[in-house]
């Protein structure tokens, strides 16, 4: 962990993935209470040394070490934490004061801290102790590696042997000392865990994974008969298609190299050079490389619906099966990566197809600020992963949850598409190039008040002279927000986020907790409408029962920040 990430930690306060404790000279009884639903939720990250709003207090100099040898030990022994598990430490300074932090994965397992489970709801370590609770614990972690299910019928005769020719070039093209080289087919498969003992039943025999690596086309069309994975072009007409894959339902191995050859062998992704220490690259490959293995690796099989890789004229976007344990834009600074397939993009990383767990988004974040002039990829964990990859400008990103939150609204009553359209929705270049959350959210109210001043619709007024430093005191986004924006200008921003995807007004006014309709559209949507920010999606029949209200193309330069 580095000092930039510990800022984004501290600065973003305490929630489910975060926790702050104050350890002075030896560790809080609750930390262990932490770790354990941290296991049992999505993971997160641990602070020693700052108190709950994020101030830095400190570990005593001289009591560093121990504390680290306190809770290596701890975490190995399965009276305090079972089962047990292994963190590296990360020991940083700031304000001339020492922190210790961990960095903890979501787990597969239930864990107990001094037999007793804990789970993690917002802020809180809650204990569980009823057995319908835990039960659904159990429920949420049981196979949650399908990709480990041994399919006892499954006959090596089922397997594809060209595939095991391929699998001995490609890692001879990696490494020439590689063992897989010289190896027979059941060795290549019993060393990469594709045939295994389960020790618990007793089970033997080809997983899953060994299916979908190695299987014939017929093979895995019995077993996962919904399996596909489609590749489009929607340049000129982005509601059918302009090219396409013909739908693949074929062995990863193959799929992942037909997807790769129709990126690099047609016209709609450009080739762009440049320089890694004293190798010339191509920033393309580098990073459709990463995105097209993660899509691989980390897709849930299980699931009947397909995976999609859209290619359109300003972005590319991915959507695929998954099983999340959280749900929301993934921070790209401070984001804990864990295994979906674990044993798949093990089998991966041989090809070096995939890295090290967690570096391809890292890799793509770096890569595609390059090639697309500072752009940034967008991750959404949901049923449905999405990955849009921005091919000019610049998006909201991982900002669009921060302006929701500054905004006041509440997350849960946001719609998942509300909230995917206004991550990918442009961005002005200097506000996207803000680091610092609470500077960009100042710096997008000034944006948003001046010009909205401008429209006398609107009646909305200039800040008062506000300074910076006061406006970073505020707890929380919404209270800065209040801060910096009248109750008038909240709503009348809030109305036009929602409205990024097609929304009723009856459902506005429960998200916005408005009882009259008739003021309601006096006061907002009228003047919205009369500046040219929203329109009914009905224009022939204005008071159709499903009318709804949606963002304008001008609305949308508004909210992003451009001149209108």
């Amino acid at each position: 962990m580095t000092i930039e990430e510990l800022n984004i930690i501290l600065a973003k306060g305490e929630d489910t993935r975060t926790e702050y404790k104050q350890a002075c000279t030896k560790v809080p009884g609750s930390f262990y209470d932490t770790i354990a639903s941290f296991l049992n939720r999505e993971g997160g990250v641990i602070v020693l040394g700052a108190d709950d709003n994020g101030n830095v207090t400190g570990i005593d100099p001289s009591s560093v070490e121990q504390m680290k040898k306190d809770i290596v030990t701890a975490l190995n022994n399965k009276d305090i934490i079972n089962p047990s598990v292994n963190f590296p430490l990360y020991k940083l300074e700031k304000e001339g004061k020492i922190l210790l932090c961990l960095k903890i994965p979501v787990s597969s397992q239930i864990h107990s801290n001094k037999g007793v489970i804990y789970d993690r709801v917002n802020d809180s370590d809650i204990r569980i102790e009823d057995d319908a609770r835990i039960s659904d614990m159990y429920f949420r972690k049981r196979n949650t590696f399908s990709e480990s299910e041994i399919l006892k019928h499954l006959r090596l005769e089922d397997l594809d042997t060209r595939l095991f020719d391929k699998t001995r070039a490609v890692v001879r093209a990696v490494d020439s000392t590689h063992p897989w080289i010289d190896a027979d087919n059941m060795t290549i498969l019993r060393d990469s865990q594709l045939y295994r003992r389960d020790p618990r039943t007793g089970e033997e025999g080809f997983t899953l994974a060994s299916a979908l690596i190695f299987g014939k086309d017929e093979v895995i069309g019995s077993i996962l008969p919904a399996y596909k994975v489609d590749v489009l072009v929607r340049i000129k007409d982005i509601d059918r298609f302009d090219d396409r894959i013909q739908p693949l339902r074929t062995n990863l191995i193959d799929t992942y190299q037909t997807i790769m050859e129709f990126i690099k062998n047609k016209p709609y992704l450009p080739e762009k050079f440049y320089l890694e220490g004293d190798q010339r690259k191509d920033l393309r490959e580098l990073i459709f490389r990463e995105i097209v293995g993660n899509m691989i690796v980390h897709r849930e099989y299980t699931s009947a619906h397909s995976s999609e890789l859209v290619i359109y004229k300003n972005r590319v976007e991915i959507s695929n099966p998954n099983k999340p344990l959280f749900k929301g834009v993934l921070s790209l600074d401070a984001f804990s990566p864990y295994p979906k397939n674990p044993t798949i993009r093990k089998f991966f990383s041989e090809f070096r197809w995939t890295d090290e767990l967690g570096s391809g988004i890292k890799n793509v974040k770096n890569y595609l600020k390059i090639y697309a002039n500072g752009a940034k990829p967008i991750f959404i964990e949901d049923d449905m992963f999405r990955t849009i990859i921005p091919l000019s400008c610049p998006t909201f990103g991982d900002k669009a949850e921060k302006i929701v939150a500054f905004l006041g609204l509440e997350k849960e009553n946001i719609s998942a598409n509300t909230l995917y359209e206004l991550c990918q929705l442009s961005l002005l270049q200097k506000l996207y190039e803000i680091e610092d959350t609470d500077m960009f959210l100042f710096q997008k109210g000034l944006s948003w008040t001046e010009k909205g001043s401008k429209l006398n619709n609107l009646r909305i007024h200039k800040i008062n002279n506000i300074e910076f430093d006061d406006f970073q005191k505020g707890v929380s986004l919404a209270e800065k927000g209040r801060k910096l924006l009248s109750k008038r200008n909240i709503t009348l921003l809030s109305i036009i986020t929602i409205c990024i995807s097609p929304i009723k007004i009856d459902d506005l006014l429960n998200i916005l907790e408005f009882n009259s309709r008739d003021r309601f559209r006096e006061l907002y949507l009228t003047p919205l409408r009369q500046s040219g920010f929203i329109e009914q999606t009905i224009k022939d029949k204005p008071n159709s029962p499903e009318q709804k209200y949606i963002l304008t193309e001008k609305g949308k330069m508004f909210l992003g920040g451009f001149e209108i």
